[in-house]
C-alpha cells in the first residue's frame, strides 16, 4: 500500500519523494518503507538527498524533531510518505511555514479519525483494523483447535483515502 501511495505521487508528477520513518524499528514499518523504495525503483527514481527522515513515532516527538531539522536548514523533498499518520501529522505541525500541499505534499498511513479534520485533511491509507482483529481471532481459534502445525501469513487489503495534503504537480 505504500507502494501504491508512492505510485499515486509519481502519477501526480512527483519525482522527488521522501520518507518519514520511525526511529524505532517496527516490522510493519520496515515493509512500508520497502514498498516505497520498490515503487521508486520501478520508475527509475532514487531516494532524494535528505529523503529518509527519521522521526519519533509520537505526534509531539515527530513535531519536535522535524522542527529541529527545519531549524538546521534541511531541504525537504517535494513530497513525503510517512510510516503512519501520527508521524505525518507531527511533521505537518512542524511544517507550518511550508504550505501543504503547495510546497510539500504528504501521505500518512492508518486513516486515524482526526485525519479528516486537520487542515488540510491528511491523504492516507485506510487500514481495516476490525477485519485484522477478526482474522487474528480466527487464527487463534485455529491454533487452539489444531495446534501449531503450520505458519500462516494473513494480509488485509487497504484503501487509499484522498484528502487535501497532496496536489497535482504542474511543473
Amino acid at each position: 500500500s505504500t507502494c501504491a501511495a508512492a505510485e499515486y505521487l509519481i502519477a501526480n508528477g512527483y519525482k522527488e519523494i521522501g520518507y518519514l520513518k520511525s526511529n524505532i524499528n517496527i516490522k510493519n514499518f520496515f515493509y512500508r518503507q520497502e514498498g516505497y523504495e520498490r515503487a521508486l525503483k520501478a520508475h527509475g527514481l532514487e531516494i532524494p538527498e535528505n529523503g529518509l527522515i527519521s522521526l519519533p513515532p509520537t505526534m509531539d516527538g515527530a513535531r519536535v524533531q522535524m522542527n529541529r531539522l527545519l531549524s538546521a536548514g534541511i531541504r525537504l523533498p517535494e513530497a513525503l510518505l510517512a510510516d503512519n499518520d501520527i508521524i505525518a501529522l507531527g511533521a505537518m505541525k512542524a511544517m507550518q511555514d511550508h504550505r501543504i500541499p503547495e510546497d510539500v505534499s504528504i501521505i500518512g498511513f492508518d486513516d486515524l479519525p482526526f485525519c479528516s479534520i486537520t487542515t488540510p485533511g491528511l491523504t492516507t491509507i485506510h487500514v481495516y483494523k476490525q477485519e485484522m482483529g477478526r482474522t487474528a481471532v480466527r487464527r487463534l481459534l485455529e491454533l487452539i483447535r489444531n495446534g501449531d502445525r503450520f505458519v500462516t501469513k494473513s494480509q488485509i487489503c487497504t484503501e487509499f483515502v484522498e484528502r487535501g495534503s497532496v496536489c497535482k504537480r504542474t511543473d
